[in-house]
């Protein structure tokens, strides 16, 4: 049994240096030649997947199918979960990295980028950037505008619970396709469990 986290291709934000959390940026062609590779990857190594999960926007939900695609894995069969989301970065979201840091200090976007339990400036609740505007999380409760690292693992643990305890019983690859705040948040449960 394998468990293969895979952070999202490039997007345009990313490319652009800008905070990007929750907000639903697509992958830039860059991102689609790495989840390619990524991909490759797979089936050079001979790794057949039994399960892949993914989150709910959109640079994560593509790699994660073209992924699928190559590896001839059945994209009916992904299972997208919103935990999975990326770190929601509050009104950071949009806003550019190196901008950021020469208003704030770098010190300060250092601590609300890279601390374990602190969180950036949160987003009102009548921010256009709110999530409670995109159709696809109008179910979540308790919805995040803004989360530190602890938040995120929070966020995660009852995901963990509910459908990667068991894999350790269970034969087979599962791959998990997110972002690097929920990546680095699974692996500090993994390392918890360890």
């Amino acid at each position: 049994m394998k468990l293969i986290l895979i952070r999202h291709g490039e997007s345009q934000w990313n490319f652009l240096n800008k905070f990007t959390g929750w907000t639903d940026i697509e992958l830039n062609d860059n991102g689609i030649k790495e989840a390619k590779f990524s991909a490759k990857q797979i089936l050079k190594e001979n790794i057949v997947i039994n399960t892949i999960y993914t989150s709910l926007l959109k640079r994560s939900t593509h790699t994660a199918e073209i992924i699928a695609d190559i590896i001839n894995f059945d994209k009916k069969n992904i299972q997208y979960n919103w935990r999975l989301n990326e770190r929601h970065y509050g009104a950071l979201q949009g806003l550019n990295k190196s901008e950021t840091a020469e208003k704030y200090g770098e010190d300060q976007v250092h601590i609300w980028r890279r601390s374990y339990d602190v969180a950036p400036p949160l987003l009102s609740n009548d921010d256009e950037r709110h999530p409670k505007f995109n159709e696809k999380f109008k179910n979540i409760e308790n919805m995040p505008t803004g989360e530190s690292l602890k938040n995120v693992i929070d966020r995660l643990n009852p995901f963990w619970n509910q459908y990667l305890a068991n894999i350790k019983e269970n034969s087979g690859n599962h791959l998990i396709v997110a972002h690097s705040n929920s990546l680095r948040a699974i692996v500090k449960i993994l390392d918890q469990l360890s």
